[in-house]
């Protein structure tokens, strides 16, 4: 009479996040090369948006186009041009001012989104359009022809 088959003696698939069981070295070794190989694969993505992303600046205007501000790799205002009919508008041109750096800002941002989804294939740019204003995107949706 035969023994009663175990649990034991079940092949069942590993569930997720349970520690992987290995029959022969040879198993072992290739699941570490294809760790490794994800891995390269990763670190590649991540050179290339580095690479990709080092030179990306963004652009902004005001409302009426008489200020313009350019921020730099980093985010950080490398450029403002004001027109004169700008500099005669008085107490209104700081905010001119300011809605230009932070249009510049999202420009660049949604650069930076739309390179990391080409990269990954993720969420990257849908996330980041949700945390820009409605009429900063609409305004930068506008400027590049996406409406």
């Amino acid at each position: 009479m035969s023994p009663e088959p175990s649990d034991r003696d079940q092949v069942f698939p590993p569930r997720p996040g349970a520690p992987r069981e290995f029959q022969h070295p040879d198993e072992v070794r290739a699941f570490v090369e294809e760790i490794r190989e994800r891995n390269r694969r990763a670190i590649d993505r991540y050179q290339e948006y580095v690479d990709r992303a080092g030179g990306l600046t963004g652009e902004g205007f005001s409302s009426d186009g008489t200020v313009r501000a350019e921020v730099d790799a980093d985010g950080v205002l490398a450029r403002l041009d004001i027109d004169d009919v700008a500099l005669r508008r008085g107490r209104h041109l700081a905010e001119m001012i300011l809605a230009a750096i932070r249009e510049a800002q999202a420009a660049r941002a949604l650069r930076l989104a739309e390179l990391g989804t080409s990269l990954t294939g993720g969420r990257v740019t849908e996330l980041v359009r949700e945390a820009v204003p409605e009429h900063v995107r609409d305004i930068l949706d506008q400027r590049d022809g996406r409406r």
